[in-house]
């Protein structure tokens, strides 16, 4: 089957057109090797503009930490499955973000903006635990209900094991 890469920011970086040459494999894995993260995303945006690109009924799969508002997101997935397209969500988080192992007062960057908090880690666990709990939850019961399926990653997995573990 033609497979295709499209990555983004807040805007469309680098796109792959769907080919079903030996040589896709090698191309997609070029192009993500080049990929550095760069400021905020907008994943709603870039799914809407994906999903007027594509011209057959496709396979789309997200890669995202997903840690924008979800209501937008899951507008453009619906968008998606209502076009015809079957829908797999990644949501793959740094495994420190799904356990949350810190203590004390900590210095944290919010890479996206370049903001600078300073917290103590033991007096928001729990919430900051319960809010990325709740994230997913959203996640989990929306695409669920749409027929989206959504798949729930943190680096600590090996990604083949994942995969598989999925499929």
């Amino acid at each position: 089957d033609p497979v295709g890469l499209i990555t983004f920011d807040e805007k469309m970086r680098a796109s792959l057109p769907a080919r079903s040459k030996r040589t896709q494999l090698a191309n997609i894995l070029a192009l993500l090797a080049r990929q550095k993260p760069a400021g905020p995303t907008d994943v709603a945006k870039n799914l809407q503009r994906t999903a007027s690109m594509l011209k057959h009924k496709s396979l789309v799969m997200l890669f995202s930490d997903l840690l924008v508002d979800p209501e937008p997101v899951l507008k453009a997935i619906t968008q998606l499955r209502f076009r015809g397209h079957d829908v797999i969500i990644f949501h793959v988080l740094d495994e420190s973000e799904v356990h949350f192992p810190y203590d004390g007062m900590m210095d944290l960057l919010e890479p996206e903006s370049g903001q600078n908090l300073i917290v103590d880690a033991q007096a928001i666990k729990r919430d900051y635990l319960q809010a990325i709990e709740d994230l997913r939850k959203t996640y989990r019961t929306e695409c669920q209900s749409m027929g989206a399926d959504f798949v729930e990653l943190d680096t600590s997995m090996r990604f083949d094991h994942a995969l598989v573990k999925y499929l």
